[in-house]
């Protein structure tokens, strides 16, 4: 065990074996509880979609929702990616897709209008693959579809996923008008050699130019998403690509770790595992780049994610306010989703909804005028419980247990007896502070607060392997 203080938590160069191992160890990152290697098929749940979703709309009307956009088409493909996605530059195919997932969309609208609800929709996000593949005009038809039923200026975030190389910055001032607020950057990282390796080549001037033009006056903010572990990454290179993050100051920066499953997405078979760094520096790149950026005047939000000091982010951090869902931290301002498109996930109340993959059925499904629903699961008061533990630990590093049990009308030691043994020991270990009120994440747990709520994961198997994080 390392006896880390607030500063030395900072120093790669107090990382043992025992730090490295643990570090690398795979598990659930937690987008969701239970993770979605637990949820059934649709046909096997005992709940449907629409009429979940209307009978919890009825109830909690007033609840803030996430919309989320699924656009699975990408110009490009990048050999580590590990989202569903498909690569085509065939213009009717793309806008054929945009037809359905526009019918999709009024299908969630004509549902809304039967049963006379109105969604307090307070986040708008377009992800991917690659939003910003599809055309102005396409964007526009997917916004005035939405526009039929939420109100555009109540929103607090409107997102959206750019690919730095097929984006042109006169895009910009028009996203702006449709009411974008916030753009993400896929970088991962400006070394040339390994962008050359994951087949996404976008030169560090490239980024620079975007980063440019005039950004401030268009978007609240900007984040970049970085990935360690790529092949031919050093500890050396990472920390230029981090330097010259820094340069181009991101309001936000997502500090994700690769993770190499050739057997389960063919195309991470182009990556060499011979190229891939020795694993026992990765941990000292999180470290040290971890410290780079706090230095840097950014703050450190819940797992991977790092957002500047006056960032909503960084606000809702400092309020205890951060949660998490599908697409990582957010600043809490809502905690439900309805989600469209091929693959997407929905979260809302005690229930989970994930529509198909699969393009040809998502189609067909939706075309004949019915939600494309995959698996999901409902969650039990034990799972409700267990998850808000888990997010509580993971966003915000603490968790009240007075105010666990008020609310869910518990003794929390008898309820969690089992669960306090292991966290006594994760105490000894240095990873957490724990009283009759509060339970604390320490500096140093905070590299491991995954191991962390997985005591509290009722479904989690110690003897399997977890290839993919959050699966």
């Amino acid at each position: 065990m390392l006896n880390l203080n607030n500063s030395e938590f900072l120093d790669p160069s107090k990382a043992d074996q025992n730090f490295k191992d643990l570090f690398n160890k795979p598990g659930p990152y937690y987008n969701c509880y239970p993770i979605l290697g637990k949820w059934k098929n649709y046909s096997e749940m005992d709940a449907n979609y629409t009429s979940a979703l209307i009978n919890y709309l009825k109830t909690n009307q007033e609840n803030p929702i996430s919309i989320y956009l699924h656009i699975p088409y990408c110009a490009k493909l990048c050999y580590y990616c590990c989202c569903r996605l498909h690569v085509s530059n065939n213009r009717e195919v793309i806008n054929n897709f945009v037809k359905i997932l526009i019918k999709e969309i009024n299908l969630l609208k004509d549902l809304l209008e039967e049963n006379n609800i109105h969604l307090n929709v307070k986040d708008i996000h377009f992800g991917g693959g690659t939003p910003s593949h599809l055309t102005m005009h396409e964007i526009e038809e997917i916004i005035e579809n939405l526009k039929k039923f939420i109100s555009f200026d109540q929103l607090t975030e409107f997102s959206m996923e750019i690919d730095p190389r097929i984006i042109d910055s006169k895009n910009f001032p028009i996203y702006s008008k449709l009411g974008i607020d916030r753009i993400s950057f896929g970088v991962q990282d400006f070394d040339p050699i390994v962008q050359k390796k994951i087949n996404r080549e976008q030169p560090f001037e490239l980024i620079e130019k975007l980063m440019k033009d005039n950004l401030t006056k268009y978007f609240k903010g900007v984040n970049f998403d970085l990935l360690y572990g790529l092949p031919s990454q050093t500890k050396e290179t990472f920390s230029k690509t981090i330097e010259l993050t820094k340069k181009l100051s991101p309001e936000r920066i997502t500090l994700i770790k690769y993770a190499h499953i050739p057997n389960k997405v063919k195309h991470m078979k182009m990556i060499k595992v011979e190229d891939l760094p020795d694993p026992n520096d990765l941990p000292i790149i999180f470290m040290d780049s971890t410290k780079k950026l706090i230095e840097a005047g950014y703050e450190w939000v819940g797992i991977d994610h790092f957002a500047k000091k006056n960032d909503e982010l960084s606000i809702a951090k400092k309020n205890g306010k951060v949660y998490r869902n599908f697409g990582g931290e957010t600043p809490g301002y809502t905690k439900d989703m309805i989600s469209l498109g091929p693959t997407s996930t929905s979260g809302f109340g005690n229930y989970y909804f994930q529509n198909t993959y699969d393009l040809k059925e998502y189609r067909e499904i939706v075309s004949s005028g019915k939600f494309p629903i995959s698996r999901g699961y409902v969650l039990n008061k034990d799972d409700i419980l267990r998850r808000e533990c888990n997010f509580s630990l993971q966003c915000n590093q603490v968790l009240d247990i007075k105010y666990i049990s008020n609310k869910y009308k518990i003794d929390f030691k008898d309820y969690f007896k089992k669960e306090i043994q292991q966290l006594k020991k994760k105490q000894d270990e240095g990873m957490l502070n724990f009283n009759n009120d509060f339970i604390k994440v320490t500096t140093y747990g905070r590299y491991f607060v995954r191991h962390i709520c997985q005591i509290f994961d009722t479904f989690f198997d110690y003897n399997k392997e977890y290839e993919i994080h959050g699966n």
